[in-house]
């Protein structure tokens, strides 16, 4: 093999390694969401009703391939008083496994 031809196939190789590295780089990643995944998720939906001042309470429950949460929040009576749930102050998230809402119902 001539240096031209070595040239040629040195050029080859690398844009096909390069095209392989890009695709494997580009493909979509999706990681299996877990219960601590799931809360995360709820926690970022509800990030402005849950302060230190009113904490909310996270359950998670798997159903099938995805996730329920259910986010209780809590109100106070008087910025001493500890804070307390109330009747409809809850919202219930169901996410896919890739973290994105697929369901959400509000409490009444």
């Amino acid at each position: 093999m001539d240096t031209a031809t070595q040239a040629q196939v040195r050029k080859r190789t690398g844009g096909v390694l390069l095209v392989v590295v890009l695709g494997v780089s580009w493909s979509p990643w999706v990681a299996a969401l877990d219960r601590v995944g799931a809360i995360d998720a709820a926690r970022k939906q509800v990030k402005h009703k849950c302060t230190d001042a009113t904490p909310c309470k996270f359950t998670a429950t798997q159903e099938g391939n995805r996730w329920q949460v259910r986010v209780e929040f809590t109100r106070r009576a008087s910025p001493e008083a500890k804070p307390m749930p109330y009747k409809g102050g809850h919202a219930i998230f169901v996410f896919d496994q890739g973290g994105r809402v697929v369901g959400r119902v509000e409490g009444r």
